[in-house]
């Protein structure tokens, strides 16, 4: 075993975890329909060449003597069970279902991060699912899951080699040199800047209403789609706004909140901290959510709101190297307003260039699945899909029904459609426009 220090990004999940029950919120899944004739075989032994390139997967997650650790082992393996379908009937919600419980079962960290289930759904049909712990997975790992899974499979198909370099170092080697950087002062001092004063998101929406105190793990999921017609809008009206589609979307469920709670609100986003080249190939948790301070005030135009946004943004990221967990406990001299579950509370997630698994002579397509648990309050994603994107929303069941999540998706697109076609539009007409829908 070769034993590391945990990252920041790992040691802050692990630590929350064990305060946690089941189904752990950071359980993540990758969960992929397969159509034809698959080689379970092949599949077997690509999946094996790509735990043996990932030294993540064969890792241990423990306390060690000076800090929580990761061991890896050198021998270790992920192996592939594969069970009889254990849904019902073939349609979409059934599969939705079916993997997300799939996706609740507990992992045992001191011995594996992962597991790979392959299910048996109709002759010429399968599902593979990975379930994986968020220690060891971010959005880039899955890209590259994507891309070595299919050279892989089909170098074990008989086709090209693979050929694939190995990773350029361990992620654990990669603590080591964060570690030894530390933390930059002027980092955490634009962090205590940023976060000063910032009042605490007491009000979720789609409308003002009694909210109990704390919540539970439990989570729903609710879905809808931008359709490509309106995609292009937000796409043409970012152009014009010399900004990015993401900022855009972000700043639309800004306005979403703020409609409820008033100007000053907080919203999360990922950052990847891949900023090393040797990172590029290397598969485990290297991104964090941190938050982002919009201010939306009801006299302003929607313009305005999204260019302070986009400076705000770029701060962010200019200064992202401050783990989301030091936020969490106040990074100034006294413990801040946002510490806790106040931090983030509604969080964006926006995918342009969603990768695919490709496998020869098969028809792979990527299901997406609802959390094991609730992260937050309201969990955003926002996937590319042609001209579209399709949306899926993690709520909490304690603070959201059905109905209500519902109404916040077409709220959130009631604003990127007005937005999109006149940004310079009253913020104060996008709250009329949200309170209507409610």
């Amino acid at each position: 075993m070769r034993e590391f220090p945990q990252t920041y990004e790992q040691e802050a999940l692990w630590i929350a975890d064990r305060f946690l029950g089941d189904p752990s919120p950071f359980l993540e899944t990758w969960a992929q329909r397969i159509l034809g004739p698959l080689d379970v075989p092949a599949l077997e032994r690509a999946l094996a060449a790509l735990v043996a390139r990932h030294a993540v997967l064969r890792s241990g997650f423990t306390l060690g003597d000076d800090g929580p650790v990761q061991s890896v082992d050198p021998a270790g393996t992920v192996p592939l069970e594969r069970l009889p379908w254990p849904g019902g009937d073939l349609h979409d919600d059934d599969l939705y279902d079916t993997l997300r419980r799939a996706g609740q079962r507990p992992l045992d960290l001191t011995v594996s991060p992962a597991r790979f289930t392959l299910y048996d759904r109709a002759p010429d049909e399968h599902v593979l699912l990975l379930q994986i712990h968020h220690v060891a997975v971010d959005d880039a790992s899955l890209v590259l899951l994507d891309q070595e899974l299919s050279a892989l499979y089909t170098e074990e198909t008989g086709g090209a080699p693979a050929g694939l370099e190995p990773p350029a170092l361990l992620l654990g080697e990669h603590a080591v040199r964060a570690r030894a950087a530390g933390i930059a002062p002027a980092d955490l001092a634009f962090w205590a800047d940023l976060l000063a004063g910032a009042p605490a998101l007491t009000r979720l929406p789609p409308s003002p209403r009694p909210l109990p105190a704390r919540r539970g793990s439990a989570c729903d999921t609710v879905r809808t789609t931008v359709p490509a017609e309106l995609g292009d809008a937000v796409r043409a009206a970012a152009r014009a706004l010399r900004t990015t589609p993401h900022v855009l979307m972000s700043t639309c469920m800004a306005v979403t909140a703020a409609a409820v709670n008033g100007e000053d609100v907080v919203i999360g986003t990922p950052v990847s901290r891949r900023g090393e080249p040797d990172l590029d190939g290397v598969f485990g948790c290297l991104t964090d959510l941190l938050p982002v301070r919009y201010r939306v005030p009801a006299d302003a135009a929607f313009a305005a709101v999204c260019a302070a946004a986009k400076r705000r943004s770029l701060d962010v990221l200019r200064h992202r190297n401050v783990p989301y967990a030091r936020l969490g406990g106040g990074v100034g001299r006294t413990r801040g307003v946002l510490s806790g579950e106040h931090l983030s509370r509604i969080c964006l997630v926006l995918d342009q260039s969603p990768s695919r698994l490709e496998l020869p002579g098969l028809r792979c397509e990527r299901v997406h699945v609802g959390g094991a648990a609730a992260k937050f309050d309201w969990l955003q994603y926002v996937v590319a899909d042609g001209g579209g994107w399709d949306v899926r929303a993690d709520y909490a069941l304690d603070f959201f029904t059905a109905d209500e999540a519902a109404l916040v998706l077409r709220q959130w697109l009631t604003a990127l459609a007005v937005a999109a076609a006149d940004p310079e539009v009253p913020v104060r007409d996008l709250f009329d426009r949200l309170a209507a829908i409610a």
